[in-house]
Order: C-alpha cells, then sequence, then structure tokens
C-alpha cells in the first residue's frame, strides 16, 4: 500500500507487484491487452498498458507479442485513424522497435488529416466519448514528432488559439474544459514553446483545483498533468494521493470513482500518472 509518513507518502513494492499482476492480468494470446480480457486486444488499452507498467518502473512481461501485435495491425489495415496509429508508434518507440513502414505508414496517414483550421481530426460531430476536440491534434503532433516529419506549425497555433477562452483556459464556444486545457498545454510542451499567456492558463488551472476534489479520476488527471505541463505541481498533495487511493480496487488496478465503478487499464493509467506527478511514484 501507500504508507503516509508525516506529510508525505511512501509506495510499498506490494503496491506495485499488486498493480503490474493487474495489468498483466489483462493481456491477451494475441499480444496486446484488453480491461473486458475478451479477444482481440484494443491498442488503446495496450497504450494503457505500457505506459503504466512504464510508470511503476516495469516492462510488459511478453514485449515481443506488443509488437506483433501492433505490426499485425499495420499489416491487417487496422491503423488508419490518428488515434491507433498513435498508440502504436508511442508504444513501439518506448520498446525501440520503430520500423520503416511504420513511420512512412504514419507519416502518409497523419498529414492526411490535419483539418481546414489547422489542428488535425475533426472538428464537428465529435463523438461523446472523446474527452476533448484537441485530443487528436495533441496526439498527431505527438506522432509526427515522433517520426521525425516536417509540417507548418503556425496553422496549427491558430487552432490551439482559437480554443483559448477569457479565463485562460481551452474549450470550444468560449467553456473552458480541463481536458481542453491539458491537450492544448500538451501540444505547446512537445513543440517545446511557450504556453501564450500561460498565467492565465495556471490562474484557471489553480482555480478549478481550489474548488476542491475531483468527481473523477480523468479530472484529476486533467488537472495534474495540466500543471506539469506549466512546469506546476498540485499544491494540495496529500487531498490528490487520498483520492487517487480511493479509487483504487483490491485486485490492483484503479477505477474511475472512489465509490463506483470497475478498474480499467485507462484509468489506472490515469491514476498512475498523477501518482507520478505527485512524486509519489
Amino acid at each position: 500500500m501507500l504508507q503516509r509518513m508525516e506529510h508525505c507518502y511512501s509506495l510499498s513494492a506490494e503496491f506495485k507487484r499488486r498493480a503490474v499482476g493487474y495489468i498483466e492480468r489483462c493481456r491477451l494470446p494475441d499480444g496486446g491487452y484488453f480491461f473486458a480480457r475478451i479477444p482481440p486486444s484494443c491498442s488503446a488499452d495496450t497504450y494503457f498498458a505500457v505506459k503504466s507498467l512504464a510508470l511503476l518502473g516495469a516492462k510488459p512481461s511478453d514485449p515481443g507479442g506488443v509488437v506483433a501485435f501492433f505490426r499485425h495491425q499495420l499489416r491487417e489495415g487496422a491503423l488508419y485513424s490518428i488515434s491507433s496509429i498513435f498508440h502504436a508508434v508511442e508504444v513501439l518507440a518506448d520498446l525501440g522497435e520503430m520500423t520503416e513502414d511504420l513511420i512512412s505508414h504514419a507519416r502518409q496517414h497523419i498529414i492526411v488529416c490535419q483539418n481546414s483550421l489547422g489542428g488535425f481530426g475533426a472538428t464537428d460531430n465529435i463523438y461523446v466519448e472523446v474527452s476533448s476536440e484537441l485530443e487528436e491534434t495533441y496526439q498527431a503532433v505527438s506522432v509526427l514528432r515522433r517520426v521525425g516529419a516536417e509540417f507548418d506549425l503556425e496553422p496549427v497555433y491558430r487552432f490551439l488559439d482559437s480554443f483559448l477562452n477569457k479565463d485562460g483556459g481551452y474549450g470550444r464556444d468560449g467553456h473552458s474544459t480541463l481536458a481542453s486545457t491539458f491537450y492544448a498545454t500538451a501540444v505547446y510542451r512537445l513543440l517545446e514553446v511557450e504556453v501564450p499567456g500561460a498565467a492565465a492558463t495556471k490562474a484557471y488551472l489553480r482555480h478549478r483545483e481550489s474548488l476542491g476534489k475531483m468527481q473523477f479520476i480523468e479530472d484529476l488527471y486533467w488537472l495534474a498533468g495540466g500543471l506539469a505541463n506549466l512546469g506546476e505541481v498540485p499544491v494540495e498533495v496529500n487531498p490528490t494521493i487520498d483520492f487517487v487511493l480511493s479509487c483504487h480496487r483490491t485486485g490492483g488496478g484503479f477505477a474511475r470513482a472512489p465509490i463506483i465503478g470497475i478498474p480499467t487499464l485507462e484509468y489506472t493509467f490515469y491514476a498512475l500518472s498523477v501518482l507520478k506527478e505527485v512524486a509519489a511514484l
């Protein structure tokens, strides 16, 4: 468990072991991962699994299987969306298994996804499960940076700026959200440029933090991540850790909320990321 000592926490080896165990129990015979443990594996869950293991200082028990899973997806034409390409590139780059065919595929497919507003992906009729209209732009920019592709940055900057609101946050139609603010600041961090009006964006995030405990783990992830993108950390570290622990389940994974919900690889990644940002990992 996480043991509280004075004003900090110490993450035990047993806690890490159980988290790794939960993740590995979600591994499937095709080499990838899926929280429901029903074939086939999911590219997103495989990404969350490998990234979570890295946060815990571990590697997949069968890295070759992970590589084979994504290479099979590439051969079968399953890597066609920005998100699926992002998942494959991130994981294979981390495992040192990037190949020229994946690099070429990523360059060709991501560039053509740039929209008329300068960002990437859809701008209207976005699926309700998509957390932010800026998520695909972040993923696309990340891929293009990973594969060393050149692209015009000015349209991307203009696109992000169109979502910047008076309160310093980012979001559509003047409504700032933690998710959009996280993705906007993440893009600027990837491009290694200062966030325009960074002081106002910090103020927006600090205001959201001051409102109290988050309802869902992803909200805390976007808040802590947004602050990290600006070189900041949550002020109330112990309450932050308390909320993450309240989402912990006996099997080693994390759920979306303290009281209800089953553990998933996605929420486990969010939880472990927050713990990392507050130096509990």
